[in-house]
């Protein structure tokens, strides 16, 4: 008989008290479609991966609360942990970015890169997501990718004290499946009620809940075991989903992007079901093709580094965009400029784990 997940001594019971290769696999997967789409222009489906990012998030940061709920340190043990593996190198990059690269390249200071050093609280504060809410993505697009870990940042200030009340309770599923209903029904219709801009049903956090509540759906069924039970309907729904999002495409005539209406208001629902399905099968899958995909070294491997090449990225490819050395016609600079910045970035990456990171997450407390 299945245990419901708020009934389960966490400390006999925890999913996550190890290394899970398929997750770092599945952060690889995500890392590489959001490079693939701000790097190569034909790649315009590769937004998709964010979502695959906060499926994941939502997947692990309930794992994490769920299996320390009672644990003395609940709420200041999660927060450490947080802040030492996003802060760190978030700030790094800031101060790189806001500080030390006006003061040694002035050239560099661009008209729209003025304007954005106007706007750098928002970023220093992890609120980038919610100015852009309301005004709209900034002309100097260097930075425009950090909305994502603000977002992220958003979700690990709440989710805790939602973990502590919903687990406690009882009701864990329906209260997520109320939350992915309620995130649809806020990018519908907040528009109309706030003066907001049309990318805030990207940008804000209870526009992208639905996301987060899907992977925390996951983890509640695998730690139930009701995951094996549903395991030979997971690929068939993944595909269902994936077969209406190729109609949407074909009746409406539209590319699968996060600004399309259809896309905005209901698409970003269908990518979340779409990945909880696919975590799902491989998280229970002993064998087969995508649990070797998944757990292959490679994938891995850009997993592992997923964080750091995310936030160096974009920042890469339009600093080295701008040295001029790719003049050989438009679809050759494309494919040069995406190899060599996309070289530079997982060399930095490594460096930045090896140099900065692992040091700060060696502080973080054991329980």
């Amino acid at each position: 008989m299945a245990i419901p997940i708020y009934q389960v001594d966490a400390g006999n019971t925890s999913l996550l008290n190890k290394k899970i290769g398929t997750l770092d696999g599945s952060r690889g997967l995500a890392i590489l479609l959001v490079t693939g789409y701000h790097y190569l222009h034909f790649f315009t489906f590769g937004w998709v991966g964010v979502d695959l990012f906060f499926v994941l998030s939502g997947f692990l940061i309930t794992g994490k609360l769920v299996e320390s709920l009672g644990t003395k340190n609940y709420f200041r043990s999660f927060y450490i942990k947080r802040i030492l593996r996003i802060v760190p190198l978030y700030y790094t990059v800031m101060f790189l970015f806001f500080v030390l690269l006006p003061f040694v390249w002035p050239a560099g200071v661009s008209v729209s890169f003025r304007d954005l050093l106007q706007q750098q609280f928002y970023y220093w504060s992890f609120t980038a997501n919610i100015y852009d809410a309301f005004h709209g993505w900034p002309v100097n697009i260097s930075l425009v990718h950090c909305w994502s870990v603000c977002c992220e940042m958003q979700f690990y200030l709440v989710w805790p004290f939602i973990i502590w009340f919903l687990y406690r309770g009882g009701h864990a599923v329906k209260l997520l499946l109320l939350f992915v209903v309620l995130s649809l029904l806020f990018r519908v219709f907040a528009g109309s009620l706030f003066p907001f801009n049309s990318i805030y049903r990207y940008s804000l956090l209870p526009c992208r809940l639905d996301a987060f509540c899907a992977g925390a759906l996951v983890y509640h069924f695998l730690k139930d075991g009701r995951m094996d039970i549903y395991k030979k309907r997971l690929l068939p729904v993944a595909a269902m989903v994936l077969v209406l999002v190729l109609l949407l495409m074909r009746i409406n005539g539209i590319p699968w992007h996060f600004s399309m209406d259809i896309v905005s208001k209901y698409g970003y629902t269908f990518n979340a079901i779409f990945w909880a399905c696919i975590l799902g099968f491989i998280l229970v899958s002993h064998q087969g093709l995508l649990k070797r995909v998944f757990g292959g070294a490679l994938l891995q491997w850009f997993g592992k580094y997923s964080y750091a090449i995310y936030l160096f990225h974009l920042p890469v490819y339009i600093f080295i965009g701008r040295l001029n050395f790719f003049n050989n016609g438009a679809a050759d600079k494309t494919w040069s400029l995406a190899m060599v910045a996309f070289a530079v970035t997982c060399a930095a990456s490594f460096a930045s784990y090896h140099l900065l990171e692992k040091y700060f997450l060696k502080l973080k407390p054991v329980s």
